[in-house]
């Protein structure tokens, strides 16, 4: 009879130990912050990003009048367009090459050139390019970038 207590005994409480795992209370972590982040950005940067890769969009022609460093409105929109694309693809360096107009002494051409790569960049990053990496290079000279890149062309009508 003693037996059969104990194997009975045995067995509550081998049953009890199986369904002690059922009651035992789940703790759910949550997800961080950074997963979250994460997702945000992946369903912000797909909303509105069409396909299309680097050499879809450049190189952008910012066009500007003669003697002047005013975005043209067909130089805004290309250069809108291009941030818009640089928020599809980050990580895409932009490289601005500005020109001058033909006639002016080299100071003055110089400082042209500066103050439209400098509008350039100033448009893209209000259009949205806040975090793209932009180089600006004196006027004529070489790109210095070999990796794929983005490039602008600050460019007047050269007369």
């Amino acid at each position: 009879m003693a037996h059969r207590t104990l194997s009975g005994a045995l067995a509550v409480l081998a049953l009890a130990a199986g369904l002690s795992g059922c009651t035992t209370p789940v703790e759910n972590p949550g997800t961080s912050q950074a997963i979250l982040d994460a997702r945000a950005s992946a369903k912000a940067r797909g909303a509105g990003c069409t396909a299309g890769g680097l050499e879809s969009i450049s190189p952008v022609g910012a066009d500007f009048p003669f003697d002047d460093a005013q975005v043209t409105e067909v130089g805004l929109k290309r250069l809108q367009a291009a941030a818009h694309w640089l928020g599809c693809n980050p990580g895409v360096e932009v490289v601005i090459l500005p020109q001058a107009d033909s006639r002016g002494e080299k100071a003055h051409l110089d400082d042209l050139a500066k103050r439209r790569a400098d509008a350039a960049a100033l448009v893209l990053r209000d259009a949205g390019a806040k975090d793209a990496v932009i180089r600006i290079v004196a006027r004529d000279a070489p790109d210095p970038v070999t990796a794929p890149h983005l490039v602008i062309s600050a460019r007047g009508r050269g007369w």
